[in-house]
């Protein structure tokens, strides 16, 4: 019996719909919402797919909503050494012996395995969405074997932020190559998309065809919530705080120096006022750490991870809502917490960026503020709380016909858009 699916109240055959190959670095449950929510639309497009993945451990980020829609495969990758840097090394390296240059042991594993799953089915194009680089040898390699377009996704590249990986030494040199092979494979790629516009202006030196599609917020999740009374005037941020040593770290000091001069000033108390952090253990340790050094302690709550299904109702009973950002040295990183705040109908708070990409969404948008000194921020914080003190909740004017160009649905739409264009012209 046939498996029937319906669009419009008209019912269509899952046989009939066309099948895409995902190959990517991260999918749900662990991580990639981008992708995860791309699969959760596929169908009432009129597409499917299979999705194969690294398997990562459990403890990362939870997406179990997201995991269900469509059929998906985490592939065991072996682990050679216990220090990351050095297991890093060994993988690129072994792989030069068995695929060529840029070639790793995990490219090699993952065609192997995908090429074995997939011997008896048919598909019609190959995605492949990573944060770096892997696995697109591998993608570009299954998609020439089987004779299909590819589309390329980058949510991160390696220009956009000099310190996540080693400029110097051994890991200098692979980052080099890679950034090369990467280029050459867009450029032989039909389609490129990305997910801010300095990132399609860079990328789009390689390919013409590259498209922005930004991430965005599932509106059956998120959406605007009317005001309501909270006990406590509450600052909330969902999301890794990723402490590091350079420059363009997201950085809380600026926003924790104002916090610290309003209560030295006696204008804002713990009973009252309170910071709300949902994040992982490194930054739980750090946050901690930084909180006593502003004697903020009593005003800063830290919280482990929480499930995706569970933020839209933390971010409702919340007055603020706070993205740090990392403005220095980087570009175009546009965190996926921006679009579901700005969906719930709360002010957002950003900090320490003003004129970035981020800040003219949020203007644009008419959701909050940005800052990029501690007077402003503090001047923002004292007039809210006081506002909050005589309403018992702080109003936010968003605008929902712009904010809604963000959904999650809507940016399926987008994708595939341009996986027709590319098998009707492959």
């Amino acid at each position: 019996m046939e498996r029937i699916i319906y669009k419009n109240n008209n019912p269509i055959e899952v046989n009939s719909m066309k099948q895409a190959l995902f190959i990517v670095d991260h999918f749900p449950p662990s991580f990639a919402p981008r992708m995860g929510y791309l699969a959760k639309y596929l169908k009432t497009l009129g597409w499917s797919a299979q999705v194969f993945s690294i398997r990562h451990p459990s403890k990362i980020n939870k997406f179990d909503n997201l995991v269900g829609y469509v059929e998906a495969e985490e592939v065991a990758m072996p682990t050679y050494c216990q220090h990351h840097g050095a297991n890093r090394l060994i993988i690129e390296i072994g792989g030069r012996f068995l695929g060529g240059c840029t070639w790793s042991i995990y490219d090699q594993k993952m065609y192997k395995y995908i090429m074995k799953s997939i011997a008896d089915k048919k598909f019609d194009i190959v995605v492949c969405s990573t944060a770096s680089f892997f696995p697109m040898n591998c993608a570009y390699k299954v998609s020439q074997k089987l004779n299909m377009p590819i589309v390329l996704d980058f949510r991160d590249i390696y220009e956009q932020d000099p310190y996540v990986y080693s400029t110097k030494g051994l890991g200098g040199l692979l980052r080099k190559a890679q950034i090369k092979q990467r280029n050459k494979l867009i450029g032989k790629s039909y389609a490129t998309t990305t997910i801010s516009e300095w990132h399609r202006e860079y990328l789009s030196q390689h390919n013409a065809n590259t498209h922005l599609i930004y991430n965005g917020f599932d509106e059956e999740l998120f959406s605007p919530r009317s005001e309501e009374r909270t006990s406590q005037f509450t600052i909330t941020y969902t999301g890794s705080v990723a402490p590091t040593d350079c420059v363009g770290s997201r950085d809380p000091e600026l926003f924790f120096q104002a916090i610290q001069h309003l209560h030295t000033e006696n204008k804002i108390e713990p009973e009252t006022f309170c910071i709300n952090f949902y994040t992982d253990n490194v930054s739980r340790i750090y946050l901690a750490k930084t909180a006593a050094r502003y004697n903020i302690e009593d005003y800063v709550h830290i919280y482990d991870w929480v499930s995706a299904a569970e933020i839209p109702n933390i971010l409702a009973h919340s007055n603020v809502l706070l993205i740090l950002v990392a403005a220095q040295n980087t570009h175009g990183v546009m965190t996926t917490k921006l679009y579901e705040y700005m969906a719930m109908k709360r002010q957002v708070l950003c900090v320490p960026e003003k004129d970035g990409p981020i800040g003219k969404i949020i203007a644009q948008s008419k959701s909050g503020y940005t800052f990029d000194n501690e007077a402003d921020i503090k001047n923002y914080l004292e007039e809210s709380y006081n506002k909050w003190k005589v309403l018992g909740w702080l109003p936010c004017n968003a605008d929902w016909q712009y904010v809604k160009q963000f959904s999650r649905e809507l940016q399926a739409k987008q994708f595939v858009e341009i996986f027709d264009k590319a098998i009707s012209q492959s």
